[in-house]
């Protein structure tokens, strides 16, 4: 490989870290990649065929360049690498014999010098153009893959993705309560008493502690009959079983205490302390002993 060539890819190079212009695809001369990679926004396609097409082009790309890179650009590296190598070594040896005659120079040394000097040259350039184009190939096949990353990972986040029937974006929904049952988005049924598609009142109630509304309330067992919906009157038990409006006691009698079970088993927190203490005193009796 010439000198130009590797000036050539050294151009291309420079060229792939700079945001304004495109990258150079290898291999692409109708510039189908290239299209593929900078006018298709992955994050604004919701299309689950769409986008595996997509991968899958991506994949077969990055497939055949990493065979060319595989079967001819690492075995070139390694040829030309060899070839430099042999003759670095020749020309040390002539550079020797060359110093060994110092007082006595020929032309046919000196001249025998000089050949292997610029065959090593020779040899080295070639070598440092295939060490640009293996670096070339790196890069080109690092960002297909981390496309296919991204894909791959867009594909898992809207993998219940829906269209909203009130703003028409594609997002998690959720069945609102009317009689049509609209799907709609976290943003356009929040705090909504109203179905903001067909305006049908859902029945739901608002809560004055999580100011939420929710399907239903219930009394938090004071002498006002203060209400408030189900997760704030649980909060409020564990808490101080005291009304957060009147401050009087929720019930007369305290409410059990809701039972928290260690992940992975059928036994409370409190059991698995007992047990772990039980455990520890038997230990110790058995060491006394």
């Amino acid at each position: 490989m010439c000198v130009s060539n590797k000036s050539k890819l050294t151009n291309q190079i420079m060229e792939i870290p700079s945001p304004p212009s495109r990258i150079t695809f290898l291999h692409d001369k109708d510039k189908r990649m290239q299209n593929l990679y900078y006018d298709i926004d992955i994050r604004s396609t919701y299309n689950k065929t769409k986008l595996r097409n997509v991968k899958r082009k991506y994949w077969k790309y990055a497939k055949f360049l990493s065979d060319i890179y595989i079967e001819r650009v690492q075995r070139l590296v390694w040829e030309f690498g060899c070839i430099r190598d042999n003759a670095f070594c020749d020309w040390q040896k002539a550079k020797r014999i060359s110093l060994n005659n110092i007082h006595n120079p020929t032309t046919e040394i000196e001249g025998n010098r000089n050949h292997k000097y610029y065959v090593y040259r020779e040899a080295d350039d070639e070598f440092e153009s295939m060490r640009i184009e293996e670096q070339l190939y790196d890069q080109v096949i690092s960002l297909v893959q981390d496309k296919i990353k991204d894909i791959s990972k867009h594909l898992k986040d809207i993998r219940f993705y829906k269209l909203c029937a009130h703003c028409e974006t594609m997002n998690n929904v959720t069945i609102s309560g009317c009689k049509s049952k609209h799907k709609l988005c976290y943003d356009c049924i929040y705090n909504k008493k109203e179905c903001p598609v067909c305006e049908e009142d859902m029945g739901l109630l608002h809560c004055d502690i999580c100011y939420r509304y929710k399907k239903e309330l219930v009394n938090t067992g004071c002498k006002n009959k203060h209400q408030t919906c189900k997760v704030c009157l649980g909060k409020i038990k564990r808490k101080n079983n005291l009304c957060p409006f009147c401050r009087e006691t929720c019930s007369k009698n305290q409410p059990a205490v809701v039972p928290i079970y260690v992940e992975g088993t059928q036994h409370t927190v409190e059991e698995m302390e007992e047990m772990d203490e039980s455990y520890f005193a038997s230990s110790r009796i058995m060491s006394y002993r």
